[in-house]
């Protein structure tokens, strides 16, 4: 009974690692939190900034948005959107064009979220972002970010952003 109990067990933790590798799931857009079980984020110091190339931005000038390790820590997956206070979607568009990511379509937008396509190893990705033409106002990018099945950080922020 314990050896049935142990491979059921083993079989949806199995299945929960390899379960996105291409990408967070659209379920995820609102939360940003990953699927994993038994599993709670890292309370510890984060070894990843999330930097932005300037602290203005209008609709026709994309700013660049950088995940990066401050050491020798690497990360599988990552999912990062621009967000409005509270608010829990979404805003602007974003371009993952020369990196190892893809864009998502959550709810409320085209292109608004950007997310790992494989569980390759890395230590930075780098996106344009462009905020939409009909916001005025304030904004920070928001990030989770997965180094494995166990470990991974929740609700890492850049600086704020304001669109005029």
């Amino acid at each position: 009974m314990l050896n049935a109990y142990l491979v059921i067990v083993s079989a949806l933790v199995t299945a929960q690692v390899a379960a996105f590798p291409g990408g967070a799931p659209r379920s995820a857009c609102a939360s940003m939190a990953p699927i994993h079980m038994l599993f709670g984020a890292q309370q510890d110091t984060v070894p990843f900034t999330l930097s932005i190339s300037s602290a203005q931005a209008n609709s026709v000038s994309p700013i660049t948005v950088t995940l990066q390790s401050t050491g020798e820590a690497e990360f599988r997956g990552y999912m990062i959107q621009a967000r409005s206070g509270t608010n829990t979607t979404g805003i602007g568009s974003f371009s993952a064009e020369g990196s190892q990511g893809k864009t998502m379509d959550c709810p409320g937008g085209t292109a608004n979220a950007v997310t790992h396509s494989s569980r390759v190893r890395r230590k930075n990705e780098t996106f344009l972002w462009t905020p939409p033409a009909d916001f005025k106002g304030q904004v920070a990018m928001k990030a989770t970010v997965v180094v494995g099945f166990r470990t991974f950080y929740t609700d890492l922020q850049s600086a704020a952003i304001t669109i005029v």
